[in-house]
C-alpha cells in the first residue's frame, strides 16, 4: 500500500509539472517567435523484491526528466514595418541586455533607442541586436546633397544598409539551449556557442508566429488533469485501505 499511495503522488507531482508546461505554451501562444516545449517523463527508481526473480523489479512512480524545444517554424506574419524581421532557417538574432548578458531570440520586432549622439537598434524589451561582429547596432541615416555640394545627414533611416548589419547567428546544438522569459534562449555548454553566418536569409517586414498548436495543448491539458484525478483517487484508497488495516490491528 506504500508504494502505491508514494507512486500516485509523484505521479500527481509529475501531472502538474506537465500541466506547467502547457499553461506556459499556452500564454505564449502569441509571442512573437516563441517556441513551445515539450516535456519528457521517466521512470523513477526500480526496486527489485525477490532475490529469486531479479526481472521483477518494482517501479516507484514517474518524474518529469527534461523539456524540450520544437523548433519547426510556424509560419510568418507580414506586418508592413521595415524594422520586423524573420528568420527562414535556423538562424538567431543576438541581443545583448543593459547587464551584458547576451540571448538568442527569434524575435525580430526591432526599434531604435537614442544613445547619446546616436541611435541604436533594440527589440522589445529594449535588449542591444547586435551585428556580426558582436557589438552594438548603431542605426544608419541616409545622407542627401545639398546646394553648396556638402552632404547632410537626413532624418530617414538607410533600412538596405541597417539589414546587412543585423547579425545572424546559429549554435551547434539548438536543443542544447534553455529557456529564458517568453522567447529569449540562453547559451549553454551543451548549446555550444554562437558563430555568425552572413549566408542567411532575413525577411524584411515580417515576424515569425509562435508554434504553439492550440489543438495538440487542449489536449495535452486534458490529459494531465484526467490523471491528476485518478493518481488522487489511488492516494485517496491508498490512505483508506490504510486506514481499515490500522483499525484490525
Amino acid at each position: 500500500m506504500n508504494i502505491a499511495f508514494y507512486t500516485a503522488c509523484t505521479g500527481m507531482i509529475t501531472q502538474q509539472d506537465g500541466m506547467d508546461v502547457t499553461a506556459n505554451n499556452i500564454s505564449n501562444a502569441n509571442t512573437v517567435g516563441f517556441k513551445s516545449l515539450r516535456p519528457s517523463f521517466a521512470d523513477c527508481i526500480y526496486t527489485q523484491y525477490r532475490e529469486t526473480e531479479p526481472e521483477w523489479d518494482t517501479g516507484h512512480g514517474v518524474y518529469m526528466n527534461k523539456t524540450d524545444f520544437t523548433f519547426d517554424i510556424s509560419g510568418f506574419t507580414n506586418t508592413d514595418q521595415p524594422l520586423n524581421y524573420a528568420l527562414p532557417n535556423e538562424g538567431f538574432f543576438l541581443v545583448r541586455d543593459y547587464n551584458g548578458m547576451e540571448y538568442l531570440t527569434r524575435d525580430g520586432d526591432f526599434h531604435i533607442t537614442n544613445v547619446g549622439d546616436h541611435w541604436e537598434l533594440v527589440n522589445s524589451n529594449g535588449d542591444f541586436v547586435l551585428d556580426y561582429e558582436g557589438n552594438h547596432i548603431t542605426v544608419p541615416f541616409k545622407t542627401e546633397t545639398d546646394n553648396n555640394g556638402a552632404e547632410q545627414v537626413t532624418d530617414t533611416i538607410n533600412y538596405a544598409e541597417l539589414t546587412d548589419m543585423i547579425g545572424v547567428y546559429t549554435v551547434p546544438n539548438n536543443w542544447g539551449l534553455a529557456q529564458d522569459d517568453g522567447n529569449h534562449f540562453l547559451i549553454t555548454a551543451r548549446s555550444g556557442q554562437p558563430t555568425p553566418d552572413e549566408g542567411l536569409d532575413k525577411l524584411e517586414y515580417y515576424l515569425e508566429r509562435s508554434n504553439v498548436d492550440m489543438a495538440e495543448q487542449m489536449v495535452n491539458m486534458i490529459i494531465y488533469q484526467r490523471g491528476y484525478q485518478l493518481d488522487a483517487k489511488i492516494v485517496q484508497y491508498t490512505d483508506e485501505m490504510q486506514q481499515i488495516a490500522n483499525n484490525i490491528r
